[in-house]
């Protein structure tokens, strides 16, 4: 196997120290710098400055997040939600979440660790742990392990990217002290895990892009098969793990177009062997991870419990103590059922009571007997169904079972209600017949009224025919059951589909819900269940039986299943949420979330990060941005400003780090789901290391002399002046002193007066607690 020419690849105005890295080469002109000097000069601070650099922000990192860990004593925010699903995961019964299941099983293995039994759900914020026995310390400090690798994650990329120990130093410590970071990464949380598998996704990929002129080696594998994984494990987390994807995937195009240039010497044949290789290990091992972390995730939730419901009822099926494995019999014509809403929950109810007259906005209605969703199942909500079709027998068979007589199993077959088929529903309490017609419902003008009819209309029976369809049904044949069912009642005549919404009638519905015809027959909200058949217990045979035919189903199948739901709930998550906030709002940290308060002892957690750091930040962006506007229009005019290594640098390193930044942050804007301010932390971490890329670019001279090769190698010097060791100074006091300065508010520790409060409302939308 060929390698590229050394010469090609290590000509003048190439970069030969690998990832986002100006050259190895020293530079001779030293005289100027502080630490500065001849191998034998340097004295051994300074030589392993990088290694008590690294050393310091590991410490300093486990202070800031693991600082009175313990309190409150109480459930924080998402802890309700996260804290839950671990629980589940401990005692195996099924949930559903939005969320890919990594990080929540790797809190489930925390808890596992420690011996916790789940037998703590997480209910509500405030919840005290201490009275209800919970390892709630044990669960926050195995989560903080994540947080409290952030900040040395960020000095190792930075340190591997070439970058100077004093700027690599100043990323960490901006991540360390900054308050979102710390709040969100000291509780029982996801989103310090996923940004932990970002950077580490982010350092894998340097490392490989090192190894770029000893292609297959060990190393060359080991790094790019460790991109691979982590790439695996932050799309597992979350699925905006897929924009850390976005980042590998575009360096990696323009990793390719170098190794295809014909300049580089390499053949075609050596081209696809660098593309399958990364193909494999970029593309196919983190589906494979993604796949296997759902199929670990299904393997423990064996057990029936609340995410049930969100399921198809094959789904359900396979799940051991379901309801619907206990519950799903054949409907018979005849029976009399209970008819429940998938999504809402509400029973078909009727009763003598008629909707009024007129309504709020002058309407009139037909008066008739209501048909509406009501909460609690009782004698009203009993329908009997009825074919449309040899009524005679139909009516010989209703007979004889009212008489008791037995009736044989072939026989009961031939009155099973299929899919497809025409019946009608007669309200059991008071003998008449559903109806929609066309009048306006009560609340929705567009939709038509339920009602019923008497059964010696014989002129608008045409209304009370209802054509039953079962949702996933592959055939007229298939049968219709209790509870595993889902059904949509469409009228033959109007070709609307019985339909309800979580909003409630006025006074003279009894708080119960509209039921209406809707006009779009096939919408999700349309389905519901037969709960229950009156009279009809199971039979253990009968248990037996049914077990023996239920169809399983295949990991894919449930996979594909789950990954559908997944995607439709998120996107529906656009209920309006008094702490969400834009996109545009977050790089100026307009407005902040509240996490938890205590109004006994004027204590809360407000989620904020630190303002000074993120509006440093937005200026490194734009200072960032503006250079390369100014390099382009000099180098337009053959004049270089900083030099080939420097430039090759800034648009190197820089170029990335800024891309980063943007993938992590500009997708938010196509999102139409509701948005909260924790989603720019990602972003956040980028933009921190571009203050320190801006603050070697700007103070750090000669540039080489100061370039670490890695984050453990020895530093051959390490301020280039007095006035640089300044600006650093000055940078990380402004910031650790902001951090100190919000720090009751993102802890909930201290209790503070009204005047401290407001003293910490810098900009209107800091809708902090207790600010009277």
């Amino acid at each position: 196997m060929s390698v590229d020419e050394p010469q090609l690849k290590r000509r003048p105005g190439k970069d030969t120290v690998g990832a986002l890295s100006p050259d190895k080469q020293l530079h001779q002109d030293s005289s100027n710098s502080v630490g500065a000097g001849s191998r034998a000069g340097v004295s051994e601070l300074v030589r392993n400055s990088s290694s008590y650099a690294f050393m310091a922000v590991v410490v300093l990192s486990f202070i800031t997040r693991y600082y009175r860990i313990w309190d409150p004593a109480q459930v924080v925010f998402d802890e309700v939600h996260f804290g839950k699903f671990a629980s589940y995961y401990l005692r195996r019964e099924y949930y559903f979440d939005v969320h890919p299941p990594l990080a929540k099983m790797l809190i489930a293995l925390g808890g596992w660790l420690i011996g916790y039994d789940g037998h703590f759900l997480f209910e509500k914020i405030g919840m005290d742990y201490m009275s209800n026995g919970v390892p709630y310390m044990m669960l926050r400090g195995w989560v903080a392990l994540f947080g409290l690798a952030l900040p040395p994650l960020v000095y190792m990329v930075m340190a591997e990217s070439g970058y100077s120990v004093i700027a690599s130093l100043l990323a960490a410590l901006l991540v360390t002290f900054d308050n979102a970071l710390v709040a969100q990464g000291r509780l029982i949380l996801l989103d310090n895990i996923m940004i932990f598998f970002m950077l580490a996704s982010v350092y894998s990929y340097v490392k490989f892009f090192k190894q770029r002129y000893h292609p297959f080696g060990v190393q060359w594998w080991t790094w790019l098969l460790s991109t691979g994984v982590m790439l695996g494990c932050v799309v597992s987390c979350k699925l905006v793990g897929l924009f850390t994807i976005a980042l590998v995937g575009v360096a990696v195009i323009f990793d390719l177009r170098r190794i295809l240039d014909i300049r580089r010497g390499n053949t075609m044949l050596e081209f696809w062997q660098h593309f399958v290789s990364r193909a494999f290990a970029l593309i196919a091992v983190p589906v494979v991870l993604y796949l296997s972390f759902f199929a670990i995730h299904l393997a423990i939730l064996t057990r029936t419990g609340p995410g049930d419901a969100y399921h198809t009822s094959q789904f359900q099926m396979q799940l051991i103590d379901s309801p619907l494995a206990k519950s799903s019999f054949d409907v018979h014509y005849g029976d009399q059922i209970a008819i429940r809403h998938r999504e809402t929950g509400v029973f078909v109810d009727s009763n003598p009571g008629r909707y009024p007259l007129r309504y709020e906005d002058q309407r009139v209605s037909s008066q008739g007997q209501q048909v509406t969703g009501a909460k609690d199942k009782t004698d009203n909500s009993f329908w009997i169904i009825k074919p449309m079709v040899d009524q005679e027998a139909f009516a010989q068979f209703v007979a004889r079972r009212q008489a008791g007589e037995e009736i044989s199993k072939d026989e009961l077959n031939k009155w099973v209600v299929h899919h497809t088929d025409l019946v009608q529903l007669q309200h059991a309490a008071t003998g008449s017949n559903m109806r929609t017609h066309d009048v306006a419902s009560p609340m929705t003008s567009t939709n038509m009224e339920f009602t019923t009819l008497a059964l010696n209309d014989t002129a608008h029976a045409a209304d009370t025919v209802w054509k039953l369809e079962i949702d996933g049904a592959k055939s007229n044949s298939t049968l219709l059951k209790t509870s595993s069912s889902f059904i949509r009642l469409v009228n033959n005549k109007h070709g609307v589909a019985m339909w309800t919404h979580p909003k409630k009638l006025p006074e003279w519905g009894h708080g119960h819900q509209e039921i209406n015809g809707k006009k779009d027959p096939t919408a999700k909200s349309t389905l519901w269940a037969i709960t229950e058949i009156r009279g009809r217990q199971i039979t253990a045979e009968e248990v037996e039986e049914m077990a023996k035919k239920q169809s399983g189903m295949s990991f894919l199948e449930k996979f594909v299943e789950l990954q559908g739901l997944m995607i439709k709930h998120n996107n529906a998550l656009t209920t309006v949420h008094p702490f969400q906030s834009t996109p545009l709002s977050w790089p100026f940290l307009t407005r902040g979330i509240s996490f938890w308060t205590d109004a006994a002892q004027r204590k809360q957690i407000y989620l904020l990060g630190n303002p000074i750091g993120w509006w440093v930040s937005n200026l490194a962006l734009l200072a960032f941005f503006a250079g390369l506007v100014m390099l382009e229009a000099y180098g337009m005019r053959d004049i270089d400003l900083v030099g080939s290594i420097v430039r090759r640098h800034i648009l190197r390193s820089g170029g990335f780090i800024a891309f980063a930044w943007f993938i992590h942050y500009f997708p938010f804007f196509m999102m139409g789901r509701s948005l909260f301010l924790h989603h720019y932390l990602p972003a956040s971490i980028f933009a921190y290391m571009m203050v320190a890329a801006c603050f070697q670019f700007i103070f750090v001279h000669p540039y080489q002399l100061f370039t670490l090769r890695s984050w453990s190698s020895r530093a051959r010097a390490l301020l280039p002046s007095y006035s640089t060791g300044l600006v650093f100074a000055v940078l990380v006091a402004i910031q650790v002193a902001t951090f100190v300065f919000f720090a009751p508010i993102s802890y909930g520790t201290s209790t503070l007066t009204a005047e401290q409060v407001n003293s910490r409302r810098w900009l209107p939308g800091y809708d902090l607690h207790f600010q009277k």
